[in-house]
């Protein structure tokens, strides 16, 4: 096996190296330390805390792919596509619901001296292994038990060798007991879907026979790369030209807010839908780059908001009397502006990024419902609630794969709401 790196892997991998050493050199400074502080004094932090670290280790496994010979054909497969083995080449031959040992749609078959009868076929990939003289229901409990026994476990195995020195990280008992059930919760989830994955289709099958758990899992990735990606294009436009905007003003500030103000006058989804469309011939054939365009195009486009927060900051800073005397004393601008005027704007940055993580991920929904999103090959939850529309008009009503799809993002984007607000409630001097 050797590595393959994709560009939105690449990307991916950075961000999270820089956000990593980032938090290695600063972990003492105050501004980590009121962080700290401020995750710990809540529960519904330290619970949003733990979901966004769920699946943030998931997508960065999906995020490490590997390729080799199978079958004298080229393949490759993800870290995560290795863990969920066989599910990732498993097909049905259409619907099924979730839980079922049958297909959702009835098949004609043909029966003895001719005759043709209606019936609903077995599915290949699900039930097989239940013992004989033993019914659904009773497999499905023994699984579950099985699930949450082994999740205590490895609670036990993970979790209670560092409960004390957690337990005085944590003064609030209610904080304590939130943490420690949440992860309990974190490890009977992983426990509960290698008992039942394997087994059964938990959320069901799509039109051609994929798991739709599978697919909702893979969906994680291209939310993942949607948000770091387009904060890691976004953040040197809205920096740079934020900052400079409101330090140099005349001139400068006027060509910014000219620009600012032309693009934020043009709707949003057509300016990213004319971008996208108009490379749609060179970048077809390959789903990462348009995955990695469309990154691009919000980064290039999602700017604006943080640019006018950043020079009006800006222009209250430079007045500052340390700013007059550096000034004073003769220091260049460039020291200036490193030194006494980005240090004091990063609360704004990591509470913008934070909060416009979650609007990415709607984002890239709504644009694949349109068509103009991620690539149709990709899995994402934008085109699981695309795919939906049609199925929703059926009768009866194939309702799995956008109850799926809608409970991972609202769980996703909810989660990384509360801790933009724990942020907010940390660094914003006005709170403190």
């Amino acid at each position: 096996m050797t590595l393959t790196f994709y560009w939105t892997d690449i990307l991916v991998w950075i961000s999270f190296a820089v956000g990593l050493i980032l938090y290695l050199i600063k972990r003492h400074s105050p501004i980590i330390q009121d962080i700290k502080i401020t995750l710990v004094q809540k529960p519904r932090y330290m619970v949003a805390l733990l979901i966004v670290t769920t699946f943030t280790v998931i997508g960065l496994l999906d995020s490490i792919h590997l390729s080799y010979k199978s079958n004298g054909l080229n393949v490759t497969r993800s870290v995560l596509d290795l863990i969920l083995s066989p599910r990732d080449y498993q097909r049905e031959k259409t619907y099924s619901a979730p839980f079922a040992l049958r297909s959702f749609e009835e098949e004609t078959t043909a029966g003895e001296g001719g005759t043709t009868r209606e019936m609903y076929a077995g599915l290949k990939y699900a039930g097989v292994g239940i013992e004989k003289g033993s019914s659904k229901g009773i497999d499905i409990l023994k699984r579950v038990s099985l699930g949450f026994i082994s999740g205590f476990i490895l609670w036990c195995l993970l979790y209670l060798p560092f409960r004390q020195s957690t337990r005085r990280k944590m003064t609030e008992h209610r904080v304590i007991r939130a943490f420690e059930i949440t992860l309990f919760c974190v490890f009977c989830w992983i426990t509960l879907s290698a008992a039942l994955m394997f087994q059964y289709h938990i959320f069901g099958t799509d039109k051609i026979g994929r798991d739709v758990y599978y697919i909702v899992l893979k969906s994680i990735r291209t939310g993942l790369v949607i948000g770091t990606v387009t904060s890691f294009v976004m953040l040197p436009f809205a920096l740079s030209m934020g900052i400079w905007a409101g330090y140099f003003r005349g001139w400068i500030d006027d060509a910014i807010q000219y620009l600012y103000t032309t693009l934020g006058s043009i709707p949003g989804v057509l300016l990213i839908a004319a971008a996208v469309l108009s490379f749609q011939i060179r970048i077809e054939e390959d789903p990462d780059l348009k995955l990695l365009l469309l990154c691009i195009v919000l980064g290039a486009t999602g700017w604006i908001g943080l640019c006018r927060l950043l020079r009006g900051e800006t222009l209250k800073l430079r007045e500052e009397n340390y700013v007059q005397a550096a000034r004073t004393l003769g220091v260049s601008d460039f020291k200036i502006l490193l030194k006494h005027i980005l240090p004091n704007l990063m609360h704004i940055v990591i509470i913008t990024v934070v909060i416009d993580f979650s609007g990415l991920v709607l984002a890239e929904s709504v644009l694949s419902y349109v068509g103009v999103g991620v690539a149709p090959t990709t899995y994402s939850w934008g085109n699981m609630i695309n795919a939906a529309r049609l199925e929703m008009a059926r009768e009866p009503m194939v309702w799995w794969s956008l109850v799926a799809a809608f409970i991972f993002m609202f769980t996703l984007v909810f989660s990384t709401n509360i801790l933009g607000d724990a942020l907010q409630q940390a660094l914003n001097p006005r709170e403190r």
